[in-house]
């Protein structure tokens, strides 16, 4: 099945993290350390109205700052955030869209930053400081409570239970690459038809 996909690159913000880090894990032993730099002049800005309040790796790095975490569990926390602001502030979050991917749903942005990292832990690394309103401080929290205890592989299966990565995925094998769009409606209904808070 080809779907042709109109994708916007993800702006960079700078921000005042030094790196991230990660130790490798593998049979053989090693010392090596890994990073990944954020360099804010690999991609072109975009106005944020256009395309979401805050950039995704701030996002990300708000994550990595509760603890170390896999791509994985990252992605998903991320998704999350945008899920559950579209369905509970009614606006978008993050600059990123997120596509249907055979493990759950994933910021290609995100993944092209950690891709290096593959199964290991990420974790970040110096001083960093975040420029979040407090009401999507209090969102992030709220996810973090939520699905902070759970493994990616545990959100993984749990995305692949609701309705907006399912309808993504429709007339895909579960093995094919696919790379459609999550609908921020679907995403927005779906989630506010689940919600049981306040």
């Amino acid at each position: 099945m080809s779907v042709v996909q109109n994708i916007r690159l993800n702006a960079i913000s700078t921000s005042t993290y030094n790196a991230y880090h990660s130790y490798t894990t593998s049979a053989i032993p090693t010392d090596t350390e890994r990073y990944v730099f954020i360099d804010p002049e690999e991609v072109e800005n975009i106005e944020i109205e256009e395309t979401g309040k805050y950039s995704i790796f701030d996002v990300a790095n708000w994550f990595l700052s509760k603890g170390e975490m896999t791509q994985k569990k990252l992605q998903k926390l991320c998704y999350y955030a945008q899920a559950w602001c579209y369905a509970l502030k009614g606006y978008r979050l993050e600059d990123t869209d997120y596509q249907a991917w055979i493990h759950g749903p994933v910021s290609p942005a995100l993944w092209e930053k950690f891709k290096s990292f593959g199964y290991d832990t990420i974790r970040i690394k110096g001083n960093f400081s975040f420029k979040f309103e407090e009401k999507d401080i209090k969102l992030l929290e709220d996810v973090w409570d939520t699905y902070g205890e759970s493994t990616g592989n545990a959100l993984e299966a749990l995305t692949h239970r609701e309705l907006p990565w399912m309808e993504a995925r429709r007339g895909y094998e579960p093995d094919e690459r696919c790379t459609v769009v999550i609908s921020p409606s679907t995403m927005a209904s779906y989630y506010k038809s689940i919600y049981c808070g306040d």
